[in-house]
């Protein structure tokens, strides 16, 4: 075998354990970064990274790293921030950790890793949702809560199969007060509800028609799954939620690369 072709496969098995174990509607896998041919400049923050945590969970039994962004004057101040909690902080936390430093936005971000090899496929899904939000419930936000100064006001986001498991959350929001203020969901895998889930939004829209959180829905149309998140998107304009608003923007992009424009466009949109 030549040096030139043994070079190319070992670059073509490299992008392949990148996958991130979500896919779109036509079966594509999730990847959200392609190793660049050469790393630029170390980016400075004004504000601060504390990498490298974890938490055990007894609910799920798994040991979740985590990384937390702090804004710009958060150490010299005795201000309060609201915390966005972040899905697939494996790979999503530079990036957005950076726009939010760049954008000198007011708040503290909490980018959760999958606990081991394609955690996410079950934590993320149908299954594994349940116990998954129960750990960021009343585990992770606990812990963060008492470790930080925070307003209280929480967001979720996720993308793929992270916007799956948003999803999932919302549709049994508590009917008093919602956990989470705002939902973040780019690209979602919504594909993957079942009956069930749906029965469970029913059975919450019964039980209550107040909703009022921020639904934040993007779509990838390069390819993506697009057609979902429209289908996703009228189920909830069609309720006629009372305090539940919407917002939806559509990026021509692929499925894999859909993440950072969207939160991008998102933090804008929140407080």
């Amino acid at each position: 075998m030549s040096r030139r072709l043994s070079l190319l496969l070992s670059l073509a098995c490299l992008l392949s354990a990148c996958g991130g174990g979500g896919s779109s509607s036509d079966g594509t896998p999730w990847v959200t970064q392609t190793p660049a041919s050469a790393p630029g400049p170390a980016y400075v923050y004004a504000g601060t990274v504390e990498r490298d945590k974890s938490i055990a969970s007894r609910i799920t039994g798994i040991t979740y790293p985590y990384h937390v962004y702090l804004p710009e004057g958060y150490a010299t101040s005795d201000k309060r921030y609201p915390v966005i909690y972040a899905t697939d902080g494996q790979w999503t936390f530079p990036a957005f950790s950076q726009l939010l430093d760049k954008r000198r936005k007011p708040m503290i971000l909490v980018n959760i890793e999958q606990g081991g090899p394609d955690r996410r496929a079950v934590d993320y899904t149908v299954n594994g949702a349940p116990a998954y939000g129960r750990f960021l419930r009343e585990e992770l936000v606990p812990l963060i809560e008492s470790a930080y100064r925070t307003t209280g006001v929480r967001s979720f986001s996720g993308t793929s199969y992270g916007g799956l498991l948003g999803a999932l959350m919302l549709s049994t929001e508590d009917v008093k007060a919602p956990f989470f203020t705002n939902y973040l969901l780019f690209d979602g895998s919504f594909w993957a509800m079942t009956a069930r889930n749906i029965q469970d939004e029913e059975a919450r829209f019964s039980a209550s028609r107040r909703l009022p959180v921020r639904l934040i829905l993007s779509s990838a149309n390069a390819p993506g799954n697009v057609r979902d998140v429209i289908l996703y998107e009228a189920r909830y304009r069609g309720r006629a939620y009372e305090g539940l608003i919407i917002d939806r923007k559509d990026f021509n992009v692929a499925h894999n690369d859909v993440g950072d424009p969207s939160f991008d466009w998102a933090i804008d949109l929140i407080d």
